[in-house]
């Protein structure tokens, strides 16, 4: 799971670092946030699903609904491009590997709950 959560925000750095390099500046600046964003909306989307009841459950899902939605208008709105192999790649397809990425790149967590909340 380390490797995942540390080969993505490699591979973000590179590729965003590289834009703002060669005089892209917002759009690398966008791809890193984008990603970074979609990272976490993939963790709280895992956590959502393993979490011990309804409302932390449904804050989970809306965070991770907010944190996508605002990686795809950061990546829509700056027309954010990227080379993969090759093929030129749209910025919402990087928001969807940040998704992948963060749900697999996350630990399922146990929660502990208190005796007196059980009952």
């Amino acid at each position: 799971m380390l490797f995942v959560t540390v080969a993505f925000f490699m591979a973000t750095l590179f590729i965003g670092g590289a834009q703002t390099v060669q005089g892209q500046v917002p759009q690398g600046l966008s791809f890193m946030a984008a990603g970074l964003f979609a990272f976490w909306a993939g963790s709280s989307l895992k956590l959502a699903v393993f979490a011990p009841s309804a409302p932390p459950r449904r804050v989970g899902v809306i965070m991770a609904v907010v944190l996508i939605a605002t990686a795809l208008a950061v990546t829509l709105l700056s027309g954010v491009h990227f080379d993969a192999y090759g093929h030129d790649m749209p910025g919402y397809a990087w928001v969807l590997a940040g998704l992948i990425g963060g749900i697999m790149g996350t630990k399922r967590r146990r929660y502990i709950v208190p005796p007196e909340a059980q009952a």
